[in-house]
């Protein structure tokens, strides 16, 4: 099973807070299963769960200044090619969990 503690509503927050302070746009959340396969995410991806963005800069993407930042706020971010990818901290994807 798929779980965070973070809801939808809170990562929503969390999400719109980060694009104020990191002058960040959402390019994708929520996915269907099927869109997922489409754009080669992964099978146990948070977008299906609404618990992941895909996010882009107006300017130079943030340095590790925008970590503890977002680990504040229970996220953490990975640099995913032209894009961030942020997610809960504590989100489970494994299969066993």
């Amino acid at each position: 099973m798929i779980r965070s503690a973070m809801t939808v509503e809170e990562f929503a927050t969390a999400v719109y807070d980060y694009g104020q302070a990191f002058s960040a746009s959402v390019t994708s959340w929520g996915r269907t299963v099927e869109h997922n396969r489409a754009v080669g995410g992964v099978v146990r991806s948070a977008h299906l769960a609404w618990l992941a963005v895909d996010v882009v800069y107006d300017g130079a993407r943030p340095g590790v200044e925008a970590d503890p930042w977002l680990r504040d706020r229970g996220l953490r971010r990975i640099a995913e090619g032209d894009h961030d990818h942020l997610m809960p901290l504590d989100w489970n994807a494994s299969p066993g969990a």
